[in-house]
């Protein structure tokens, strides 16, 4: 069984302000309620948003604690909580 996800996905939208990903999920999960026998386009419909919201999380720049953690020499002084 395929995870989506998708109150994950939907928290990374509200937080990067992808609000055109936002209103996609609302347009698609409207579709349910108003033609559930399209089950099958539906789930492809989320599928494929799944699919950009990857897209568009990967392309993000990397945490700062992330790129200190893999390059020790960026470290200052102050990063450690001491001044010089």
């Amino acid at each position: 069984m395929i995870q989506l996800q998708i109150t994950t996905r939907i928290s990374e939208c509200e937080e990067n302000g992808w609000n055109d990903l936002l209103a996609k999920v609302d347009a698609i999960t409207q579709s349910l309620v108003e033609n559930p026998s399209a089950g099958y386009q539906i789930r492809t419909a989320l599928l494929h948003w799944c699919d950009a919201v990857d897209c568009k999380v990967a392309a993000l720049p990397p945490d700062e604690n992330d790129l200190l953690k893999q390059n020790p020499a960026m470290m200052t002084l102050e990063t450690f909580g001491t001044e010089i």
